[in-house]
């Protein structure tokens, strides 16, 4: 998954499902890191600090992104 692909999707997911979406975020890593997925937790790690910056305006998940 690309990061823009990756911002659109927590974009989605923010307009669909707003702070359900953190909540789960947060579950899920804490369940994948309980189970020792340490790798897959990171994905969502990286799903949810999208998220916040989304919320918080930061960013805006349908421009272009420049990763450095």
């Amino acid at each position: 998954m690309s990061a823009e692909e990756a911002c659109r999707l927590a974009a989605e997911l923010n307009e669909e499902f707003g702070e359900a979406a953190f909540i789960v975020a947060k579950r899920t890593i804490a369940s994948l890191e309980e189970q020792g997925c340490d790798e897959r937790a990171s994905v969502w790690r990286a799903l949810l600090a999208i998220l916040d910056d989304i919320a918080a305006k930061r960013i805006d998940p349908y421009a272009k992104i420049a990763l450095h």
